[in-house]
């Protein structure tokens, strides 16, 4: 019985040696090596060499030899290719599989094995794991739609979008968007596979000439694979998005603006100046009426259909529209929720001083008409 007992334990030793311990040599110089940097604009080509005395030292593959290449980007969901012969080196066989882009996209490592067998014995030999970090590029083509709606501003000329990427001119050249009409213009432009996802870009306008006077606006694509980018329109100089795009109003908006210069008194006509178009866009400015002593308005529409909200600066100019009030820009914001028409009233530079607005409640409806720009 001791005698059968040493008999089957051998008999257990010797295959668990024939398993443990493969006939194949050596295997290794696994290429791109560990820690390098691949890209997911394609598929990644791996190499790796085995060595079997009396086998690989022979030309062309040796035989019963194969090799399987495992990746995994979280060491418990695997793939696996089988890698084919690709050449002698030396007195090694070389084999070649890929890893799929596909398990590449969006991702930021990936680890990577592989596994020779010895189909002489079943035996194998595993090459320790490997990392390879993904290069944040863009895998493939994307196309990027972007549009810009000027808004209360027009162009003289061409209209374009630039940026620090290629694909929009690297800040020399933009290029040239189609003007849809009512200041609505459109782009598609080709972003190419390989390029850095993250790119800025802004608009120009007047044959292209003129800038925004807004930062960079900053886009990162995505990296998993899309082949479409459709960006949110923008406003130029980041204003609110009109065009039939964004929210606009839904009715007029009445806006009076009123100074009172008692105390002050000016040598000529009186001129309302803002940053918008109604309001001279920072110019000269429109001219006021003297509706009561010492005070002047003038008042503006807003149509319906303006893009929404409307910020509004705006201070006056005295002494025939030469003098500028010294004080900071006042401001005014206009949306679905102001009243169909409103009156604000100043003081210049905000100092002392009343005037009394009984002409404008008495006045017809005629002369009020008149003072709407």
């Amino acid at each position: 019985m001791k005698k059968l007992l040493m008999i089957a334990l051998c008999a257990l030793v010797l295959t668990a040696a024939g398993s443990a311990f493969a006939t194949i040599d050596w295997a290794g110089n696994v290429w791109p090596a560990d820690n390098a940097n691949v890209v997911p604009t394609g598929p990644v080509d791996v190499y790796a060499q085995v060595y079997k005395a009396g086998v690989t030292d022979g030309a062309g593959q040796g035989a019963d030899l194969s090799a399987v290449l495992n990746y995994t980007i979280d060491y418990v969901t695997f793939g696996q290719v089988a890698m084919t012969y690709n050449a002698d080196i030396g007195n090694n066989d070389e084999y070649t599989g890929q890893i799929p882009q596909s398990a590449l996209l969006g991702e930021t490592i990936i680890y990577l094995e592989v596994v020779f067998t010895d189909a002489t014995d079943g035996s194998t030999f595993n090459v320790p794991f490997l990392g390879y970090n993904i290069v944040d590029v863009l895998p493939n083509d994307i196309t990027v739609s972007f549009t810009m709606c000027l808004g209360v501003d027009t162009s003289t000329g061409d209209v374009c979008v630039i940026g620090d990427a290629a694909e929009i001119g690297a800040w020399g050249t933009g290029v040239t968007m189609t003007d849809g009409g009512g200041g609505l213009y459109t782009v598609d432009v080709v972003f190419a596979a390989g390029g850095n996802p993250t790119f800025e870009y802004k608009y120009q306008k007047d044959a292209c000439s003129a800038w925004e006077g807004v930062g960079n606006r900053v886009v990162t694509l995505p990296t998993d694979g899309s082949t479409n980018v459709v960006l949110a329109p923008d406003g130029w100089d980041n204003q609110p998005v009109g065009c039939g795009l964004g929210d606009v109003l839904t009715e007029d908006k009445i806006v009076c603006f009123q100074i009172c210069l008692t105390g002050v008194g000016t040598t000529g006509a009186v001129c309302a100046v803002g940053n918008i178009p109604e309001l001279d866009s920072w110019g000269t400015g429109i001219s006021t009426d003297e509706i009561a002593t010492d005070l002047y308005q003038a008042c503006i529409i807003l149509p319906a259909g303006s893009a929404m909200p409307i910020n509004i600066e705006y201070k006056f100019k005295k002494d025939d529209c030469a003098a500028w009030e010294s004080v900071g820009n006042r401001l005014l914001t206009i949306d679905n929720s102001s009243p169909a028409s409103q009156t604000t009233t100043n003081t210049w530079d905000d100092g002392p001083g009343a005037c009394d607005p009984g002409a404008v409640e008495n006045s017809a409806w005629g002369t009020q008409k008149g003072m709407y720009r």
